[in-house]
C-alpha cells in the first residue's frame, strides 16, 4: 500500500479507481446519512469494517486517516468533553463540586467522534481513488436534471473543478509561508491565546492576499480566452456499467438494512 497526501488522488490501479465517480459520490452521501442514522454500537463496528474495506480497495493507509482528523482534533476533544462533563452534580464520576463525568454523555460524545472519523475515512477513500476532473464531471452529471429548471449546472461544475484544483495549491502555499515564518524565528507553539492568534495572522494574511492575487490572474486568463457562461454546453449522457450498479445497489441495501435494523430494534 502507498501513502497519499491528504485529499489528493493516488495514481494507482486500485479496485476503487475503476468505479464510476458518480457511484462513489452517491455512496458517500448514502453512507454519511447512514452513519448518523445508526445509533447502536454494533453499527459503528460494522461501519468501521466497511471503512477498512473501502480504504483497502483505494490502497489508502490508516495514517492518511490520522492526518485527515488531525486538523480537527481540538473540535473532536471539545465534542467529547461537552458531552461527558456535567455541572449539575449528577455525574457518575465526581471531579470537583458539581463537576463530574457522565458515562452516558461520554458514550454519546465518543460515538459522535467516531462518526466524524468514519466520514473523514470514506472521504479519503473517495478522493484518493478519484481525480478532480472526475469529481467535477460526476457532480455535473448528477446535477444535470436541475438544468431543466434553469440551474447553471455547467458553471457549477467549472467552479467545483477550479476549487478542487486550488486545494493542493493552497496547501502548498500555506506550508511554504509557514516554513518561511519559522525560518525568521516565529514560534507557533508558544505564548498565550492572543499571542498565538497574532502569530498565525502572519501566515493567514499573506495566504489570503495570495489567494486574491491568484483569483485575479485566473479571472484575467478566462476573460482573455473569451470565456462565456456554460448554459449552452450539452452534457452527453453516459451510463453505468454492471459493476457500478452492483456496488451502488449493494451499498444502498446495506445502509438501509442497518438503519431499519436499528429503528426496529432487531
Amino acid at each position: 500500500m502507498r501513502s497519499n497526501p491528504l485529499g489528493s488522488f493516488v495514481a494507482a490501479d486500485t479496485p476503487l479507481s475503476h468505479i464510476d465517480a458518480r457511484v462513489k459520490l452517491l455512496l458517500l452521501l448514502v453512507f454519511t446519512a447512514g452513519v448518523f442514522a445508526c445509533q447502536a454500537a454494533w453499527a459503528i463496528i460494522v461501519w468501521f469494517a466497511l471503512l477498512a474495506l473501502a480504504m483497502y480497495a483505494a490502497r489508502v493507509k490508516w495514517r492518511s486517516l490520522v492526518r485527515a482528523v488531525r486538523p480537527v482534533t481540538v473540535i473532536l476533544l471539545f465534542t467529547l468533553l461537552a458531552n461527558a462533563l456535567v455541572l449539575d452534580g449528577h455525574g457518575d464520576i465526581a471531579i470537583a463540586g458539581p463537576l463530574g463525568i457522565s458515562s452516558a454523555g461520554a458514550i454519546r460524545g465518543a460515538c459522535a467522534v467516531l462518526r466524524i472519523v468514519l466520514l473523514a475515512g470514506f472521504a479519503c477513500a473517495v478522493s484518493a481513488s478519484t481525480t478532480p476532473p472526475e469529481i467535477s464531471d460526476a457532480c455535473v452529471r448528477l446535477l444535470r436534471p436541475l438544468g431543466a429548471v434553469g440551474v447553471p449546472v455547467a458553471d457549477i461544475g467549472l467552479v467545483l473543478s477550479l476549487a478542487l484544483r486550488f486545494i493542493p495549491i493552497v496547501a502548498e502555499e500555506y506550508g511554504r509561508i509557514q516554513m518561511a515564518q519559522r525560518s525568521r524565528g516565529v514560534r507557533f507553539d508558544e505564548g498565550g491565546l492572543f499571542e498565538r492568534v497574532r502569530v498565525w495572522a502572519s501566515v493567514l494574511t499573506p495566504l489570503v492576499v495570495g489567494l486574491f492575487r491568484r483569483a485575479d490572474s485566473l479571472a484575467e486568463s478566462m476573460a482573455s480566452r473569451c470565456y462565456a457562461d456554460g448554459s449552452s454546453i450539452e452534457i452527453p449522457a453516459r451510463g453505468l456499467c454492471r459493476s457500478d450498479w452492483v456496488l451502488l445497489i449493494a451499498g444502498i441495501v446495506v445502509t438501509c438494512s442497518m438503519v431499519l435494523t436499528g429503528v426496529l430494534g432487531w
